[in-house]
């Protein structure tokens, strides 16, 4: 049988003899009609998609570029200037971020990886649009308040009542800050695109710098009208701290003054030298773990020369605070520390000063003359150097007090000296302590479980070689797995001092519990690692050789502390260690002010 559709020449035809399959290409055009229009409509998305990237990414350079215009105006005290960079820069930033939050971007941006820069460029939209709004915007706002060049009066008064009235807004910026600094450092490396990655780690660094100076001033705001008087008078024991002989604040009070301060006039007297101090004072109780740490072997709360053996600042303060009313019958209100590093600082801003005898003492040479020189060209003389020592001391601060060319930058050079721990200041209010006591300036070992490693050097010879004493720091961990992980401290401590006569006095004078040996400019210390809060050592070398430490506790955290002499030329190398708790917070490893910078290294993973 045959079939009407079979055709042995492959030609099958109708009755009018037209090929049966050429029918469906009606419906191919369409097919090809309909993946023509989603070819056009795919095009037409990617290019306004394109153009959405390319507003978007225009609008972001110029909110930086305004908020950047604004922050230089505020600086330079132009409040108009700034007000209208910040409205740029809000007026922008919502371009930007109305660009990302488009359906076509949001579409786009969840296609996996391709997509990923996208969301990353979505996020730091949203960043940087809540930075102009909830934070430059009411900056700008108390800018004018908080104006150095008019927060300080003719008459040297600081205005505590400008501060009081900024602090709310303040505050509600620096909050604002601290958690657009979270989002930001959220946010993860893109997939691709090196631009994006840039931009995202520049836009973390600004977020940060501006958290940390928006809590830092919002600080001062909340603290300084009373800490200045606006309450009533206050006082405060001020030690000028000499760093050629190290102690765990810095070094040891060659100097002191009292500060007094009244609606925001500050002054300073009672200027004096260390030899005004007596030894020894009634002891005050600072706990069982100082005792035990502290008090049984140096009596730092009857001993000015050991008062500030703790690198714990609020406990000097609270020693030096026992010393004066023992001395006066005076309580003061809080205790303030400062060194040469810190003059120096000031000198630069406010220029130099010059001695009796035309000598001219600046920024340059400030510590080189106090730390080092005066003890060679006093050294029969120890109270004519003193009493040069006090003269200098005088002299800055009698600069200080007078007509400042630019109070901003004596600001800038009072935080700096801050930030390296070249000024400490305790209250002994509580309530304003518990805000001063966990910033840089309070100068406290934290009482916190956060992976810690300090390292403190205390002079173990009396003597002045200090100055010439460098150390360098690196602390490192691998791992965020299980209950505790290992962790490494090593410490180098150089002893750069020439090699030379020294007078006993510089050198050091030894007892039979501090002998020891070497060539003249041989230094001794008792070097202590404040370790994490429930850390435990393992093992200890010096130069590779196992070393026995003795231990002691202080505020929860483990003190492993051991004598170290080091001969000049000399780097002693101590490591540690050590198994502690494997815990989420920020590692640090805090520097103990000494006369030139310690680079410190700090090798954590993020366990967070």
């Amino acid at each position: 049988m045959s079939n009407d559709n079979d055709d042995p020449h492959g030609d099958s035809r109708n009755s009018r003899g037209r090929s049966r399959h050429r029918r469906p290409k009606k419906t191919n055009r369409r097919i090809l009609g309909g993946f023509g229009l989603l070819v056009v409509v795919a095009l037409g998305l990617g290019a306004w998609l394109a153009y959405t990237v390319n507003a978007a990414y225009t609008n972001l350079n110029q909110t930086n570029e305004y908020a950047q215009a604004a922050k230089t105006a505020l600086l330079a005290g132009d409040t108009s200037k700034a007000e209208d960079s910040v409205d740029d820069a809000v007026r922008t930033s919502t371009r930007a971020k109305d660009a990302t939050d488009s359906l076509i971007w949001t579409a786009a941006a969840a296609i996996p990886y391709v997509g990923q820069p996208l969301d990353v460029v979505s996020r730091i939209a949203d960043v940087v649009h809540g930075l102009t709004v909830d934070v430059l915007t009411p900056a700008v706002a108390v800018g004018t308040a908080l104006d150095p060049s008019q927060l300080r009066g003719p008459d040297g008064a600081i205005d505590i009542g400008a501060l009081r009235d900024a602090s709310p807004a303040l505050s509600r910026a620096a909050a604002a800050a601290a958690e657009l600094d979270a989002q930001s450092q959220a946010i993860g490396e893109p997939t691709f695109i090196a631009q994006i990655s840039d931009a995202r780690t520049r836009l973390q660094d600004r977020t940060h710098e501006l958290n940390s100076l928006l809590a830092n001033t919002d600080i001062a705001a909340e603290v300084l009208p009373a800490m200045l008087g606006a309450d009533g008078p206050r006082s405060y024991f001020m030690a000028f701290q000499t760093l050629s002989e190290s102690r765990g604040t810095g070094g040891l009070i060659g100097g002191f003054g009292i500060v007094r301060a009244v609606d925001g006039t500050v002054t300073v007297d009672s200027l004096a030298s260390n030899a005004e101090l007596r030894i020894p004072y009634d002891p005050i109780d600072l706990g069982p773990d100082f005792f035990d740490a502290y008090e049984t072997r140096f009596q730092p709360t009857q001993n000015w020369q050991n008062s500030n053996v703790s690198p714990h600042f609020p406990y000097a303060g609270q020693i030096w605070q026992s010393m004066w009313e023992q001395e006066t019958g005076e309580r003061v209100d809080g205790a303030l520390a400062t060194d040469p590093v810190a003059l120096g600082y000031i000198l630069d801003v406010v220029g130099p000063i010059t001695m009796s005898d035309g000598e001219v003492i600046d920024g340059s040479n400030v510590v080189r003359v106090t730390q080092s020189d005066a003890y060679f060209r006093f050294e029969n003389d120890n109270s004519a150097r003193k009493a040069y020592l006090q003269d200098i001391a005088a002299r800055v601060v009698a600069k200080m007090q007078g007509n400042i060319a630019s109070p901003r930058a004596i600001l800038e050079a009072l935080g700096k000296a801050a930030s390296e721990g070249h000024i400490a200041v305790w209250s002994a209010d509580a309530a304003l302590q518990s805000i001063l006591g966990p910033t840089k300036i309070g100068h406290e070992v934290p009482d916190s479980p956060d992976p810690y490693a300090a390292l403190v050097v205390n002079n173990g010879a009396g003597g002045k070689l200090d100055y010439y004493l460098q150390r360098k720091v690196t602390y490192s961990a691998q791992t965020c797995d299980g209950a505790t992980r290992t962790t490494h401290v090593v410490a180098e401590l150089t002893n750069n001092a020439p090699l030379q006569d020294y007078t006993t006095y510089i050198a050091g004078r030894q007892n039979d519990s501090t002998r020891y040996d070497g060539p003249p400019g041989t230094n001794r210390s008792v070097v202590a690692l404040y370790a994490t809060q429930g850390a435990t050592l393992t093992n200890a070398t010096i130069n590779g050789t196992p070393l026995f430490l003795l231990t002691a506790a202080e505020r929860g955290h483990p003190v492993f502390y051991v004598p170290v002499v080091i001969e000049p030329g000399r780097t002693e190398t101590i490591e540690y260690n050590l198994v502690e708790p494997n815990v989420d917070g920020e590692a640090s490893a805090p520097v103990q002010p000494q006369s030139v910078p310690v680079p410190t290294e700090v090798d954590f993973p993020d366990c967070s």
